[in-house]
């Protein structure tokens, strides 16, 4: 009886081009939190399934990762201090948390279409502000 396969070559490897269609989709695939789903989990997924094809997908995986989770965690804190912020002031405080909420998902939505565009280019991407809980 043979042994099992080691784990990595149960992935194929990918070609250049093919990797970067992947990281392509592993930025977009955030953009799932526009239609309620958790936002990091397009890029968990696509990372999980792929992350040992390419150098390039590992790396730009853990970054989407890293940046989506980043991103829900400010979220998360933007609407209990902007909760408590709008209690605190009587109704006022949505003010600035309607538009601070605003500016945020532009921003992240800006960020991964760029993160996108340049992953199509093979570039690698940094995203600011992020948390590297994937390393």
């Amino acid at each position: 009886m043979a042994p099992p396969p080691a784990p990595d070559s149960a992935v194929a490897a990918a070609s250049p081009a093919q990797a970067r269609d992947i990281v392509v989709w592993a930025h977009l695939s955030a953009l799932l939190g526009l239609i309620g789903v958790p936002s990091p989990l397009g890029p968990l997924v696509v990372w999980l399934a792929k992350r040992g094809s390419h150098p390039f997908v590992d790396a730009q995986g853990k970054e989407a990762l890293n940046f989506n989770l980043s991103a829900l965690l400010y979220l998360v804190a933007l609407a209990v201090g902007g909760f408590v912020f709008t209690v605190v002031t009587l109704g006022f405080g949505l003010f600035l948390l309607v538009p601070a909420f605003l500016a945020a998902t532009a921003a992240w939505v800006v960020l991964v279409i760029l993160a996108a565009v340049k992953a199509s280019k093979g570039e690698l991407f940094r995203y600011p502000l992020t948390i590297r809980f994937v390393r």
